[in-house]
């Protein structure tokens, strides 16, 4: 229900109490500055408008070091949206912008303007363009493009070139100042400029989303919202504006729609007016904190409306008859907020908050002032388990945003990187209080393994570039403009961001660093009140320099090192250990090397490393100092050998355990040591050391990375040691679940390396039996009882990693056919009738499972695609999985999480050659108006083809794809397609010389297709910088080869990645945290791609 349908037409909403007047009395440089028309100049005290408690001693003073740039300030802009149509997909925009000019000789004034927002003089309507109410002369300048400034279709020449276009004006709305308005500019003085434009089928920034009925008219759940098509704004594409982040602005947005619509904007509600004939309403909010044009935004539709029962400023809306998930997704919001502002010492920035769930949004949270747009995916009934994680991060992220990134924002892009950050660490502290630290280290690893994997392929990522640097960086992108970087890039560089904030927390201690936090916020929010001060609204305006001067100022602490390693250069270390025990000097001799060279990723590290040395009489810290590429340290010993069978020994942990001694060297007290064991380094790092140190330090170690490390090491061993140990660890209640299940997987790995050494059932097959099987029969599957309690929850997650692991299992390489029949009997035999809970990703799972049963056809002694010659095994898999997908279609599971799971099945099938190799059967599931989740698994297995197969049907395919990421509605879809390719190239530029040219993909129409699309500004942005992604893995920087460039490829390339003979992993569907997917580090472990649940 929305306001309408429960207070009745003309129903008013409660005027918020802390909506202040819509006035400006400014002083800005020393210049007055007072609004026109009707606004009345009141000075703006308000509630707290002075500085409170003292903490501000120079209030009304502008921020030091935050400078406004452009020719005018904007101090404030009305929005007047209306003549909304879904059926057209348009709207009116009427917009007027309160600004004082920064020049007396200024001749004309540049707004930013979208291509799909036309004038007055390209569409003929009776729009205006005034300054003060005198019409002017107007032109929108040619908009620079990639191919407008190359002659020949390589990176090199033309992203060069097109950056310092566009760095040089990005502006395309040239409005001529006229001669009646000389002398006001000359003075100074505050001027008003009000523009008309139409917003015709947006394809960048908005999307309407809307289905027709049979006859004419639009179903119920129509809705319009805006999304950043770019890094970090979009707001240019429907709102003519000064769309920089620096430029902040008090809001006041009127949005007219038809009575059944509802509309939510940026700001806070201050009522509505219902027109005469009661057909039409305006909406009318006021963002009374100053704010950035990128951070406003706006969803119009048939909304369902909930506030929260204990916090009423808090607003949610999704499309009709999603009430009651909702109220389930978003229950947990108000602890949140409560948490952020507890652990921030510092109240909401916000009035009110609205979140909005929306259909076809590219991202899974979008945060605009005071608002923040979900995914509609986010949603999910009590039933769902699995959901629950994603979902409440998801949430945690939106509100962390709306501190940093939304109220406190970047002075520039080059900034972005910090709240970006900011907002992510936050986030993962909460991640931490209600998840538990181990899960937090778990996610920080991972985090880890994507920057470093992202560094040795494609290059350093730098936070904070120069942006005086005149010698370009060694990158295929430019990552000093939101219009020519990467989005991969930008994605691992909040990534280590987050990392570099974390290690910033460390080092200056918890409580200090939440200081700097909370300085940075409470005196933004006292300088936002003061809304006649324009000058001291820089404080809400942060950059990577004033913020280390705010940890300088508050904590005493100055770090340059730390900002010269970490944030002015890019790479990562990389550590390579190894040590010896000394035996006549009860002393360590450790070496650690540093192996860094051009292009690899890696920086050379100097300075302090915590090596952590667990003895048999306790734990003992060290730190040694690393200076080059070989230091040596000698560490003293505080135990000593012991001829005994078994001891107690104290942890770090401060646990003490009774270790089993008699698998160590008995001259040794070392039972293992650890290099920067709380992860305060950037790094990767590989440690030599005894298997059975390893052993122990999976066995009894409680750190979960250091469980992780060990993991990664005895699946290198294939001994009957590791065997045991692992599937004791496997068989332990107390380890994280997490590190169980990676344990399935690392047990897999040993045993197929090992010679047979069992005999009958698997060991994993009989625990998984014995656990989970019925008690009259463990043949068969016990009935499902799900039970959301810690320990049951560790349960379920195990239950579906372990047939995963099961079924990679292999003999000759060849599936176990006992695995396989264990498999199907437990999908068809799968009984959820007295669950409370859904077991649709226990199902999937399964699936997942059988997927990876199928073996190469060759090994089977098949390849006869006639069905009779199926053998009974292969008859099975393929009868399980089109009854899945047939039930999948009848009768939905969550997300489409088991049709997605048949898809794999039958990927692999035709991967291993059961079943003729088809793109067919992919694209009828990749076809618009289909679930988009489906859409995306289909998507995503079309594009793994082509970069193992060598058929001509590939150049369809791919040219095929390349259609739909031009044509396609959903920009979700469109987006989804480009990081696929981007990702996962169908060849390489290592292969574009050998075996390049014989790929069917590699010819002068995919290139020119490519560089076509690339240079089409009515495509997102950040979809064409992940086409330059692709470009650059297929083609290198220069001119392809096809295309008449040089035969070898010189100069910065994407380095070679192992080839992932897995499964596809088309989707994670347990906790996908907040950076989604991502490869393996290639130096950290070698069987995480298949690891699908925990991905």
């Amino acid at each position: 229900m929305d306001w309408t349908s429960m207070n009745g037409a003309d129903a008013k909403p409660p005027v918020l109490d802390r909506v202040a007047p819509y006035t400006i009395q400014a002083q800005v440089n020393g210049n007055d500055a007072a609004g026109g028309g009707d606004r009345q100049q009141h000075g703006q005290q308000g509630e707290g408008g002075g500085a409170a408690n003292g903490e501000v001693d120079d209030d009304l003073q502008a921020a030091p070091g935050i400078e406004v740039r452009g020719e005018i300030r904007v101090l404030a802009q009305t929005v007047v949206i209306s003549d909304i149509s879904f059926t057209g997909e348009s709207f009116n925009v009427h917009t007027e912008i309160t600004a004082l000019p920064l020049s007396s000789d200024l001749r004309s004034i540049h707004l930013h303007l979208g291509s799909c927002a036309y004038l007055p003089s390209e569409t003929g309507h009776n729009g205006r363009i005034t300054i003060n109410g005198v019409e002017c002369l107007y032109s929108r300048l040619p908009e620079p493009t990639l191919s407008g400034h190359a002659t020949n279709p390589s990176i090199m020449e033309g992203l060069t070139r097109y950056y310092d276009a566009i760095h040089e004006k990005d502006a395309f709305l040239e409005i001529a100042i006229p001669d009646p308005l000389r002398l006001t500019i000359q003075l100074l003085k505050c001027i008003t400029i009000a523009v008309d434009v139409v917003v015709k089928k947006p394809t960048q920034g908005i999307q309407f989303v809307y289905n027709l009925a049979s006859d004419g008219t639009i179903d119920k759940g129509a809705h319009v919202f805006t999304y950043r098509s770019s890094l970090l704004t979009s707001t240019r594409e429907w709102l003519p504006c000064v769309d920089a982040p620096d430029q902040l602005a008090l809001w006041r947005l009127h949005i007219t729609c038809e009575s059944w619509l509802t509309a939510v904007a940026s700001g806070d509600l201050v009522g509505f007016d219902s027109h005469g004939d009661k057909r039409l309403r305006t909406w009318n909010y006021q963002q009374l904190v100053p704010t950035a044009a990128c951070n406003i935004g706006f969803a119009v539709g048939q909304f369902s409306t909930y506030t929260l029962p204990d916090m009423a400023e808090i607003t949610n809306f999704a499309p009709v008859g999603l009430l009651s998930l909702v109220k389930h997704t978003v229950a947990p919001l108000d602890k949140i907020l409560e948490y952020f502002e507890e652990l921030l010492s510092c109240r909401f920035p916000y009035p009110t908050y609205k979140q909005v769930f929306v259909d076809m949004i590219p991202d899974e949270v979008t945060s605009y002032s005071s608002m923040s747009i979900f995914s509609i995916s986010t949603l999910h009934h009590k039933k769902i388990i699995d959901a629950v994680q994603e979902c409440r991060q998801l949430l945690a992220l939106g509100a962390s945003q709306q501190f940093f990134g939304c109220f406190i924002s970047p002075s520039h892009f080059l900034d972005w990187w910090l709240v970006r950050s900011l907002s992510r660490f936050i986030t993962s502290l909460y991640i931490e209080k209600i998840f538990g630290t181990s899960e937090y280290l778990f996610q920080i690893k991972k985090l880890l393994n994507a920057v470093c994997d992202y560094e040795s392929q494609w290059g350093k990522i730098i936070l904070r570039p120069s942006i005086e640097a005149a010698t370009r960086m060694n990158l295929h992108c430019e990552p000093r403009c939101e219009h020519t970087c990467s989005p991969l890039y930008a994605e691992n560089m909040a990534k280590k961001g987050h990392l570099a904030m974390r290690m910033l927390s460390k080092r200056l201690g918890h409580e200090p660093y939440f200081q700097v936090l909370h300085k940075i916020l409470s005196v933004g929010q006292q300088m936002a009140e003061r809304r006649d001060r324009p000058a001291t609204w820089t404080h809400l305006v942060i950059s990577t320099e004033t913020f280390f001067r705010t940890v300088t100022n508050v904590t005493g602490q100055e770090i340059p090192t730390f900002m010269e390693q970490w944030i002015h250069n890019g790479g990562h270390a990389s550590f390579r250990v190894q040590y010896v025990f000394n035996r006549k000097r009860n002393m360590i001799e450790l070496e650690v090397r540093q192996k860094v060279e051009p292009g690899n990723g890696r920086l050379r590290y100097v300075g302090p490393l915590t090596v952590l040395v667990q003895e048999l009489d306790g734990s003992f810290s060290h730190t040694v100092q690393i200076d080059g590429d070989i230091s040596r340290a000698d560490l003293q010993c505080h135990s000593k050998g012991r001829r005994q069978k078994k001891k107690r020994v104290p942890l770090y942990s401060g646990d003490d355990v009774e270790v089993d001694l008699s698998n160590m060297d008995p001259d040794s007290p070392v039972l293992w040591i650890r290099l920067d064991p709380e992860l305060h380094l950037i790094r990767n790092m590989m440690i030599n050391q005894p298997d059975y140190q390893w052993e122990y330090m999976l066995r009894y170690e409680r750190d979960v990375l250091a469980q992780l490390q060990a993991l990664d090491r005895l699946q290198l061993c294939p001994n009957p040691q590791s065997r045991d140990v692992l599937l004791e660890t496997i068989s332990n209640d107390n380890f994280f679940y997490r590190v169980r299940c990676h344990a399935a997987y690392a047990l897999t790995e040993v045993l197929n390396k090992m010679p047979e050494t069992w005999s009958g059932v698997p060991a994993l097959l009989s625990l998984y039996r014995r656990i989970y099987g019925a008690k009259s029969c463990p043949m068969l599957p016990r009935s499902n009882n799900f039970v959301v309690t810690s320990q049951n929850l560790q349960q379920y997650f195990l239950q579906q990693a372990l047939p995963q692991a099961l079924a990679r299992m292999r003999t000759n390489g060849m599936a176990l056919q006992e695995v396989q029949c264990f498999i199907v009997d437990y999908i068809r035999y799968n009984d959820n009738s007295i669950n409370r809970y859904s077991d649709d990703h226990y199902r999937a799972s399964l699936l997942n499972a059988l997927a990876v049963c199928v073996a190469p056809v060759n090994t089977l002694g098949g390849g006869n695609y006639i069905p009779d010659a199926l053998s009974w095994e292969m008859n099975e898999v393929v009868e399980e999985t089109t009854h899945a997908l047939n039930m999948d279609t009848i009768k939905p599971s969550f997300r489409h999480v088991v049709g997605v799971a048949a898809l794999s099945v039958i990927h692999n099938l035709q991967r291993n050659g059961h079943i003729p190799s088809d793109s067919k059967i992919f694209w009828v599931f990749a076809a618009p108006k289909l679930c988009v989740n489906m859409r995306k698994a289909a998507l995503h297995i079309i594009v793994e083809r082509l970069s193992m197969s060598r058929k001509k049907q590939s150049t369809n395919d791919l040219m095929r794809l390349l259609t739909m990421l031009a044509q396609d509605t959903d920009p979700a879809i469109r987006l989804h397609i480009a990081t696929l390719l981007a990702t996962m190239p169908p060849f390489s530029a290592h292969e574009c010389t050998d075996t390049g040219p014989t790929n069917p993909c590699n010819t002068a129409q995919i290139a020119d297709e490519l560089w076509s699309l690339m240079s089409r500004t009515t495509l997102e942005t950040r979809v064409r910088m992940l086409l330059m992604d692709l470009y650059f893995s297929l083609y290198g920087m220069a001119t392809p080869f096809v295309k008449g460039g040089p035969a070898m490829i010189s100069g910065h390339q994407r380095a070679k990645r192992r080839p992932c003979d897995s499964k596809s992993n088309t989707l994670g569907w347990h906790n996908e945290i907040l950076d989604g997917e991502q490869p393996p580090s290639p130096e950290s472990r070698t069987f995480s791609e298949d690891i699908d649940m925990l991905q």
